[in-house]
């Protein structure tokens, strides 16, 4: 049987992740359907407790999940574990005294409360009064309406916006008091246009274009590498953990170049450059992007014979190179050593990596139907979040 998996990065104040929204995902159709909030959330909870591994999805933040009224009067969420989980009571949950005096009990146990698309009445006032987060729907509530409520409330509850869609609705979220902040905006950073000359960018550059010779030099790339301390600690921290494992330590970039070999230095070059790009804005964004460009590659590896697994992976990590830089994808590329059908696909062009990236990002935003897909895409997907995730470990 297929299970799926679906999430939403939430942000604080300083653009750092502090949880994500677990999602239902039905296994038809990857777009949330009217089903009974009940078995969705009891799906939820099965695939990120039992199926998945919960810290990966989450890694290490809080996972905040949807509880109807069944869910709360029975008190479910006290099975899950306090540090990790941020209850949100559902908008249509009722404030019956069964539900008041769960709540209670939740947060004498230390759970964290939330109110899910909260709009004022004075019934539930009660709620307000166990909430330890007020989550609002930007969109759907006036802005005057919102400040009053942070005005009121938020001496003592956190509050956070929801469907932040552009850089002046979370300017305007800020100002008003939100803590907290979830929504499309905070996939499509905006980053300043400079001049500004990147030194290590260049050298990643000049590295690639050597790499992409018929008979690439490892001296000279070894030189390159030498001529950074901070690629140089990078290369030799990321063979030693994730390629060495414990085994002997190497110690020098020779060693390290010859030891992890040219396929992989070509990802780690791509990696090191894509991460060079990064800022608080765009933090996010780039992790979402080797996660899509690893995802890919096991789809291609595993599932189609017209895509290499490597070209995959490229054309995903630099799917949303023109959002990070804010520059046209085709100023972009020009500069950079990547193989035709790779240049087509991120210009768009119909092909065989085109399609596999549309539908992979049709499945991040639960909108790709399944029914026609050879495997279950979600083991991919948490795999391709495990690899982001000791990738980072590595090179941090």
């Amino acid at each position: 049987m297929k299970v799926y998996v679906a999430r939403q990065p939430i942000f604080d104040q300083q653009l750092r992740v502090c949880g994500y929204e677990l999602l239902y995902r039905r296994s038809e159709n990857n777009i949330f359907e009217n089903v009974d909030d009940s078995l969705a959330t009891a799906d939820v909870i099965h695939n990120a407790y039992l199926v998945f591994n919960f810290r990966e999805l989450t890694e290490g933040t809080r996972a905040f999940i949807n509880f109807p009224q069944t869910l709360i009067e029975g008190e479910v969420p006290s099975l899950l574990p306090r540090q990790s989980l941020v209850v949100e009571v559902l908008e249509h949950v009722e404030p019956t005294e069964k539900v008041l005096q769960s709540l209670r009990s939740l947060r004498r146990q230390g759970y964290t409360i939330a109110l899910d698309d909260f709009v004022f009445e004075e019934k539930y006032r009660p709620l307000i009064g166990l909430a330890d987060i007020i989550k609002i729907d930007y969109q759907a509530t006036p802005v005057d309406q919102q400040q009053k409520l942070i005005d009121a409330l938020g001496h003592r509850v956190e509050f956070l916006a929801e469907k932040i869609e552009t850089p002046a609705e979370y300017e305007i979220a800020k100002r008003l008091g939100y803590k907290m902040f979830q929504g499309y905006f905070f996939s499509r950073p905006i980053v300043v246009h400079g001049a500004e000359v990147h030194p290590l960018r260049h050298t990643l550059i000049e590295m690639l274009k050597e790499l992409d010779r018929p008979e690439p030099s490892f001296r000279r790339i070894s030189s390159q590498i030498e001529r950074s301390v901070d690629l140089s600690y990078k290369m030799l921290r990321t063979v030693n953990t994730v390629y060495q494992k414990g085994r002997h330590t190497i110690q020098s970039i020779e060693q390290a170049v010859a030891r992890i070999g040219l396929d992989e230095l070509k990802r780690w070059s791509y990696l090191m450059l894509l991460r060079e790009m990064q800022t608080s804005e765009s933090k996010e964004l780039i992790k979402q992007s080797v996660i899509r460009g690893k995802m890919m590659e096991l789809i291609a590896e595993d599932t189609l014979t017209d895509v290499l697994p490597f070209d995959a992976f490229i054309t995903g990590i630099f799917s949303s190179l023109d959002v990070i830089l804010d520059e046209a994808m085709q100023t972009l590329i020009a500069e950079l050593p990547v193989a035709p059908p790779v240049k087509a696909a991120l210009l768009g062009e119909q092909n065989g990596l085109r399609k596999l990236l549309e539908d992979v990002i049709a499945y991040e935003q639960l909108t790709i139907p399944l029914h026609n897909t050879d495997s279950d895409w979600s083991q991919y997907y948490v795999e391709a979040i495990r690899w982001s995730r000791s990738l980072d470990e590595s090179i941090e």
